[in-house]
């Protein structure tokens, strides 16, 4: 792999997590309104909506890098996933 390879990659891994980070915490913050909210199926649906309009979006900008880049955008994504469960349900969520 070539250096401007492996800055992609970092960058897709980069943007996988922060992807990942935003996406459950607007689960989270959509979850924790429900209870509170008049329309909670408006809500719910609205926020599902914006979450995958904007996740797939960055990876249909991502495609343009090849499916390496996706996969390790992917990657970062699990892993956001997986520290949002952790630091919500401890070490075995």
């Amino acid at each position: 792999m070539i250096p401007t390879e492996l800055s992609r990659l970092a960058i897709a891994l980069l943007a996988g997590l922060v992807l990942g980070g935003g996406y459950f915490a607007g689960l989270y913050l959509t979850v924790k309104q429900v209870g509170r909210s008049t329309s909670q199926r408006l809500l719910l649906a609205v926020s599902f909506v914006i979450r995958l309009l904007v996740v797939l979006w960055v990876f249909f900008l991502l495609s343009g890098w090849g499916a390496l880049a996706m996969l390790t955008a992917m990657g970062g994504f699990l892993i956001a996933r997986l520290g949002w469960l952790r630091s919500r349900f401890g070490r075995g969520g």
